[in-house]
C-alpha cells in the first residue's frame, strides 16, 4: 500500500490538473532538478468513472 500523501502534495496535484483541464490538457511531461538530481515527470489526467466512485472514496477513509 502507497504512504499517504501530505495535504500539500494534494493540493498541488489538484492546482495541476485544474490548469491542465483549463489549458483543455490531459496529459503533461517535464523535466525538474530536485535535490542535485534531473527527474522527468510524467502527468496524465484519467476521468474516473461513475461506477467506480465508491471504490475511489473508500480508499480514502
Amino acid at each position: 500500500m502507497q504512504s499517504p500523501m501530505t495535504l500539500e502534495i494534494c493540493h498541488a496535484l489538484t492546482q495541476l490538473t485544474r490548469q491542465l483541464l483549463e489549458a483543455d490538457e490531459h496529459a503533461t511531461e517535464t523535466h525538474v532538478l530536485a535535490k542535485g538530481q534531473v527527474y522527468r515527470v510524467a502527468v496524465s489526467l484519467e476521468p474516473v468513472p461513475t461506477e467506480e466512485l465508491p471504490d475511489v472514496i473508500q480508499r480514502y477513509r
